[in-house]
């Protein structure tokens, strides 16, 4: 059996499996992470009003992400946080995001939060939620009316 560490590593190498994938347009390392054989898989994209459900959703929102952005220059990961709750797992992070979206400078911050669990000695994600961060002045103006 992993240790919480072991189990850290391995989720934290799955999120660098994430970064890369969007860093190089890699669309098979971004559906590698995935449990594609789970049925209620939730994707949550922050541009998309409605989630997707189900590994086929999935997959064709990477596909169409694929065939849309051919030259990626950034994608950066920041405050990560994993917790281990047994088989099943929990990250936060921000990203940063630039890339060229038909022909025009494309950037994307978010947030993101990961539900993943152990399937076969191996985590796997199986929900994805994505939102944009709040600015602050905005928290400010919501808590004071």
């Amino acid at each position: 059996m992993a240790t919480k560490e072991q189990d850290r590593q391995q989720i934290a190498a799955l999120i660098e499996h994430y970064r890369h994938g969007f860093a190089t347009a890699d669309i098979e390392e971004l559906k590698s992470i995935w449990d594609q054989d789970y049925e209620q898989i939730i994707y949550i994209a922050q541009e998309m009003a409605a989630p997707m459900r189900g590994w086929q959703e999935v997959e064709g929102y990477y596909e169409r992400i694929g065939s849309l952005f051919k030259h990626v220059t950034t994608m950066k990961v920041s405050d990560v946080a994993i917790d281990i709750l047994g088989e099943i797992a929990l990250a936060f992070l921000h990203f940063h995001f630039e890339g060229e979206l038909k022909g025009q400078l494309h950037m994307a911050d978010g947030r993101v939060s990961f539900v993943l669990q152990r399937k076969s000695g191996l985590w796997k994600v199986i929900h994805y939620h994505e939102s944009h961060p709040l600015e602050a002045t905005s928290l400010k103006t919501q808590t004071q009316a």
